[in-house]
């Protein structure tokens, strides 16, 4: 069983069919009701046999691309994704929207737990604006939940963002390479779903739309959120690649301090170690072997050369 929809301006009724029955309540449409059906892309033989009983085009396999909008005959398929962000483990999750209408009916297939579906076709019961416009509306509807989740999404990432810059500039030793990675890779994940709509926007603020049902004057406001958002997105990825740079700058300096550090400490070390060697030998005759203050004098000498030594790494900045 398939739930759709028939939108009137006097209201919205819900009900629950098979394809046959879709078939029939759309041959039975006034003039001003329209049918929405909504499948959530679990059964593709359903929604073939959804399609063949509005007259919608199949498109087959492709509909399970990449965003992007297509047109065969008076049928137009939109793929776009949809974005949720989780805040526990930081990542930015994708699912899928597709859209396939001639003006008249529409047909959506959702996959993902960001589904716009439930949200608007409660919005479309109570705007009675939205229903007297029929398949535009319901199409700018979905589009207009869907860019509003992309916006909620970019700015809890944006938050992350900022708080992995503010650590990378706190003056900490802490190696953030893998969580700025990770970043990168929700960031590059959330253009692939917004950039190939930009287009699609482009064509819809100059008013060439690829279908009348992308017509109406209120998706150039769906087109140009759209477009902020891209445009958001890329500063994230600017910024990104600015703070990775910084970042792997910053620990190339931490290495080099290391490397002055251990080679200073190693110049210290040199100086009692070759002393000691050096009486370590064995030999009968050596300078002060048998003197009673002998010891305490190589060990004076031993800790006046290490000092100095302290002293000068230390004044140079290498301890």
């Amino acid at each position: 069983m398939v739930g759709y929809s028939v939108t009137a301006p006097g209201g919205l009724e819900r009900h629950d069919g098979d394809p046959a029955a879709i078939g029939r309540a759309a041959a039975e449409l006034g003039r001003d009701r329209h049918l929405w059906a909504e499948l959530d892309g679990r059964d593709a033989v359903e929604l073939a046999g959804v399609l063949d009983a509005l007259g919608l085009k199949r498109f087959g396999s492709e509909s399970r691309g990449h965003p992007k909008v297509e047109r065969v005959g008076d049928t137009v398929m939109l793929v776009v994704k949809t974005l949720w962000y989780i805040q526990d483990t930081r990542q930015v999750e994708t699912g899928v929207l597709v859209l396939y209408t001639d003006g008249r009916s529409l047909v959506t297939v959702s996959r993902g737990e960001a589904d716009p579906v439930p949200a608007v076709r409660g919005r479309i019961a109570a705007e009675d604006r939205l229903r007297s416009d029929g398949v535009p509306a319901i199409v700018y509807a979905l589009l207009d939940r869907v860019v509003e989740d992309y916006a909620s999404a970019l700015e809890s990432l944006s938050d992350e963002i900022e708080s992995l810059e503010r650590a990378v500039f706190s003056g900490g030793r802490r190696d953030l390479i893998e969580r700025i990675y990770s970043l990168i890779r929700e960031t590059l994940e959330f253009q692939n779903a917004v950039r190939p709509l930009i287009p699609f926007a482009q064509r819809l603020r100059r008013r060439r739309a690829a279908s009348p049902v992308f017509s109406p004057s209120y998706m150039r406001d769906v087109a140009g959120r759209l477009l902020r958002v891209d445009g958001e997105v890329d500063s994230c990825m600017n910024l990104l690649t600015t703070v990775l740079t910084a970042h792997q700058g910053q620990i190339g300096t931490w290495q080099n301090e290391d490397m002055r550090k251990i080679s200073a400490w190693g110049a210290i070390a040199v100086v009692p170690t070759a002393i000691a060697g050096i009486y370590g030998m064995n030999f009968d005759h050596m300078p002060e072997l048998h003197w009673v203050f002998g010891y305490p004098l190589v060990l004076a000498v031993m800790a006046t050369v290490c000092l100095s030594l302290y002293r000068g790494f230390k004044r140079n900045g290498w301890l």
